[in-house]
């Protein structure tokens, strides 16, 4: 169906309703609103009246106009003031600072809040009412308010003003109001202290409580608020609140009473630094990151926290989670969300559901650095959940728990995308000066909303810095190439400002291990085994004890071959301490030894079987002797080993034939799940389309409904029965092939309109191609409602 062309709007023709005047916009105009109101479009209306009624959407006009910035916020406000029944352009203007407001209103008129010619400006119906009841913090009209004022109120306002006392209420309240218009006199006579109080409602808001706002007349002991009542300053609209009017707010504030918004942002306060040195100083936190990820996964193999009847993590684990990884409980919160999101961690199912690391875990950590970040980074950025509210008590007094559905956040998304894009907005490089300069500038960007949003816009800055996504402050590059959407540019910038692993490390006498670098991947899963992280950053720092080295003997390491590690990958002399502990423990690694009789424990020397059946960390393990050298127990082997270890012995597996035997440990692992809800931003070119589309549906929406305006039913008289002249306005169109709109309720009752080609009609049913899907369609002709022929020129 041929679209409609745009009517060319004149200042001497100028749209007689808002729906007419949407349908003379251009299509690039209605994709711009689209874009700029993504909620007009979803779903499609139907046509340019339901776009008008949906555009006057209390809801909807909230949303747009929290997407405006400080200045064209402020001018919506002055044209709201001085609109009647059109807005006076001139008025406005001479509210506000004396700049040109052409391309203001023209934004606001692409999103649809103001509407009509420059000479015919109108405001969007609701606008007014969505700003609220005092556009720039200034009261509402005094004749309004004087309609609200009781004669009491009244009287003593006329006295204290010198004039007659009115016969008729409403000829007292004219006269006060217009009084109150010329507010300069009126103003000039205050005392300090009632100019204290004027100032402090003049700046907004308005409104203010007094003790008894209706005792203006002659109280014994006025406050300068009273005072001010009596001489018509202030304006009671209940018996504890007053008002300044709006004709004084506006005297009060003086020439251009609107002026104190700027009009271009201030640039953000910034320090320089070359952008590699920034990159390098986030790349830190980004090792730092993988690290704690990597530990967390291990933690919860092997202890799996418990899922909570009502969803996440309880406090107790998180706690515990924290002192494991020795981090904070807000950084281990972070982690865990993160980690979350990213696919990383899962919950089993069964009567006793726990989080384990997904099964896709293991391949994540095979991955180089670069490529592990990006994932949790992109996570962290399109996420609706708030890491920070995990602990804190929510409106309800309950404490958010992790990965619970109290810390979804739908809108945070959009604010983490505000922060970066005012950081990625600066010369690479710089920095702010703090994070107060980054908020000042957000809440120019969304006045409405930033105010709110201000703790929250501050604790997403911080965990950008810990992520590593920013460094001191400012975005890195890689950020910057994350926040575009190119992961191969993400990549590229992050792989270049990682330090290179390396291999080697350096052993110090008092058994402290030094990498100077970030480990190799092998590397740093050996020395997770056979040292302790002390501390990480551009170094890292290990210390290796006893049950360190036990523990790399437990987990299948003999002493040789954790000798040749240190000795093979160490730039330094071995210290012969770290000699004698490796034999030392090697020697005494064994002794002890258990088996499955259940399971058993042997060994040579009775008195430390006497010891372990003397200790109370083995009485739940059910032991009982069976011989000097043989003990047996009811537990699982895996049981006696955890316990006994635990307890300080070295005890070890053996095989059926004697020899010892390494037990290897499997981490349980959940099964893999989809990321959880995320807002992943479509492509731009899949976007315009779909906008093209939605433009395209409404309009022809919009000429159907035309034409069915100018169609008149068929046979209303007789339901069913289809006419004589309807069978032949079809027979014409079938035989000269001119196209045809049908009217045609369903077999459900419900009604639909169709623009078809005939091509025949017999057995009570007319058939014909579906203009829309190019498909042959059928229709009962009893179905059919309406009929009217298009001009076949249209074709």
């Amino acid at each position: 169906m041929t679209q409609p062309a745009r009517r060319p709007e004149r200042a001497d023709e100028p749209a007689a309703t808002f729906s007419d005047w949407l349908r003379g916009r251009s299509d690039e105009e209605l994709a711009g609103l689209f874009r700029r109101r993504p909620d007009l479009a979803l779903p499609a209306p139907g046509d340019f009246a339901a776009l008008a009624s949906r555009i006057s959407v209390r809801s909807s006009l909230q949303r747009a106009l929290d997407g405006v910035n400080a200045w064209q916020l402020r001018v919506l406000e002055a044209l709201v003031l001085t609109a009647q029944e059109r807005i006076d352009r001139k008025a406005a203007a001479a509210l506000l600072p004396d700049v040109d407001l052409g391309a203001v209103i023209d934004e606001l008129r692409a999103r649809a809040l103001v509407w009509g010619a420059d000479g015919s400006l109108q405001l969007v119906s609701g606008v007014a009412d969505a700003l609220g009841a005092y556009p720039a913090g200034l009261g509402r009209p005094a004749a309004i308010l004087l309609r609200q004022a009781s004669d009491i109120v009244l009287a003593p306002m006329l006295r204290s003003l010198g004039l007659p006392p009115a016969t008729q209420p409403a000829s007292s309240r004219a006269v006060l109001a217009e009084l109150i218009a010329h507010a300069e006199q009126l103003i000039a006579a205050v005392d300090e202290d009632e100019r204290a109080v004027l100032d402090r409602l003049a700046a907004g808001p308005p409104a203010g409580l007094v003790r008894d706002a209706g005792a203006a007349a002659d109280p014994a002991d006025p406050t300068p608020a009273l005072r001010l009542v009596a001489r018509g300053l202030l304006i009671p609209i209940d018996s504890r609140t007053v008002e300044l009017p709006r004709e004084v707010g506006l005297a009060l504030r003086g020439r251009r009473p609107l002026a104190d918004v700027a009009v271009e942002p201030a640039p953000v306060a910034a320090v320089e630094r070359s952008p590699a040195e920034a990159d390098r100083a986030g790349s830190t936190a980004v090792l730092e990151t993988l690290r704690l990820i990597e530990a967390l996964g291990e933690e919860w193999a092997r202890h799996p926290v418990p899922l909570l009847r009502g969803g996440g993590v309880g406090i107790r684990e998180l706690r515990r989670t924290a002192r494991r990884l020795d981090v904070s409980e807000s950084t281990v919160a972070l982690i865990i969300e993160v980690a979350h999101a990213g696919g990383l961690l899962s919950s089993t199912t069964g009567i006793e559901p726990v989080f384990l690391p997904s099964s896709d875990f293991d391949l994540w950590r095979r991955h180089e650095p670069a490529e592990r970040w990006i994932p949790l980074a992109t996570a962290w950025l399109n996420m609706t959940r708030q890491p920070s509210a995990v602990g804190q008590r929510d409106e309800r007094d309950k404490v958010v728990n992790a990965l619970s559905a109290d810390a979804e956040r739908g809108t945070i998304t959009v604010l983490r995308r505000s922060l970066l894009a005012v950081l990625a907005d600066m010369p690479p490089g710089q920095r702010p000066v703090d994070a107060a300069a980054v908020l000042d500038r957000l809440t120019w960007e969304s006045p409405r909303r930033a105010p709110a949003q201000r703790a929250l816009a501050g604790q997403l800055l911080l965990e950008a810095d810990q992520l590593g996504i920013t460094s001191a402050g400012g975005i890195t590059g890689y950020g910057r190439a994350l926040l575009g959407g190119s992961g191969k540019a993400t990549e590229d910038a992050l792989t270049l400002a990682l330090p290179t692993p390396v291999g080697t490390f350096l052993v110090q006498p008092d058994l402290t291990v030094v990498v100077p670098g970030p480990p190799t991947t092998d590397l740093g899963r050996e020395l997770d085994l056979v040292a302790d992280l002390e501390s990480s950053g551009g170094a890292s720092v290990y210390r290796i004890t006893e049950s360190t080295i036990r523990r790399a003997l437990d987990a299948g390491r003999t002493g040789a071959e954790i000798a040749s590690f240190f000795s093979g990958s160490s730039t330094t002399a071995l210290p012969q301490a770290l000699t004698y502990m490796i034999d030392d423990a090697s020697r005494r690694h064994g002794v002890l030894r258990s088996g499955v009789a259940t399971s058993y424990l042997r060994c040579a020397d009775e008195s430390l079987l006497d010891r372990v059946m003397a200790d109370r960390a083995s009485e739940a393990l059910g032991l009982r002797r069976l011989a000097p050298t043989v003990v047996v127990a009811t537990a699982p082997v895996a049981q006696v080993l955890d316990a006994l270890r635990g307890a300080g012995y070295a005890p070890a597996a053996e095989s059926p034939d004697g020899s010892v035997l390494t037990v290897p440990v499997e981490s349980p692992r959940a099964p893999a799940r989809r990321s959880s809800r995320l807002v992943r931003p479509r492509p731009a070119a899949d976007s315009e389309v779909q906008l093209a589309e939605v433009v395209r549906r409404i309009r022809s929406g919009d000429s159907l409904a035309e034409i069915a305006r100018r169609v008149q039913p068929v046979s209303q008289q007789i339901p069913g029965i289809t006419s004589a002249s309807t069978l032949g306005l079809l027979r014409e169109a079938i035989r000269n092939g001119q196209r045809i709109w049908l009217g045609f309720v369903g077999a459900d009752g419900t009604a639909s309109q169709h623009t078809i080609v005939p091509i025949s009609m017999a057995g009570g049913v007319l058939r014909g191609h579906e203009e829309a899907s190019s498909r042959l369609q059928s229709y009962p002709l009893h179905r059919i409602t309406a009929v009217s022929v298009l001009d076949a020129s249209s074709r």
